[in-house]
């Protein structure tokens, strides 16, 4: 894929990972929770901004309409890092929209989140993937401790 940034032309190509049941490395999760499509709106609206997105309701509700369910780490009323599922076909769900607030990375805070919706795709029936940049080393990385590996072309 080609992407125009000012003048230079960039070229990403994508990593394809997947994690089976007997793959998934165990860890406590017990920090992560669901994020309410209508309750938690306020909450994820301000962790895009955190991240210098904006979020709107009607794309929130598109995206939960699209099949995306997230879910995240809530301290003092903010989302430190949170994770999606993306049921994007039967056989297998996606792991996305994966972000960690600054000032809490390098912390296991995304591993957890991953970890958390790895393991509920796993328990559906499911093949967990998950797809970026291949120069996006914090997400193999973090795919990888969690039980990903990566798929040959």
């Amino acid at each position: 894929m080609d992407t125009q940034r000012g003048s230079v032309l960039l070229e990403y190509d994508m990593i394809h990972l997947t994690c089976t049941q007997n793959d998934l490395a165990p860890l406590d999760c017990s920090t992560v929770r669901w994020l309410d499509r209508d309750a938690d709106f306020e909450l994820a609206r301000e962790l895009w901004a955190a991240c210098q997105q904006e979020l709107a309701y009607p794309d929130w509700v598109e995206a939960h309409d699209l099949g995306y369910t997230y879910a995240g780490i809530v301290e003092e009323g903010e989302v430190i890092s949170c994770a999606a599922v993306w049921r994007y076909s039967e056989q297998a769900w996606e792991v996305a929209a994966v972000v960690t607030r600054d000032g809490y990375r390098r912390r296991g805070y995304a591993k957890q989140v991953v970890a958390f919706v790895t393991a509920y795709i796993l328990r559906n029936g499911r093949l967990a993937t998950c797809t970026t940049h291949d120069d996006n080393t914090a997400m193999i990385a973090t795919a990888k401790s969690v039980g990903f590996k990566a798929q040959p072309e």
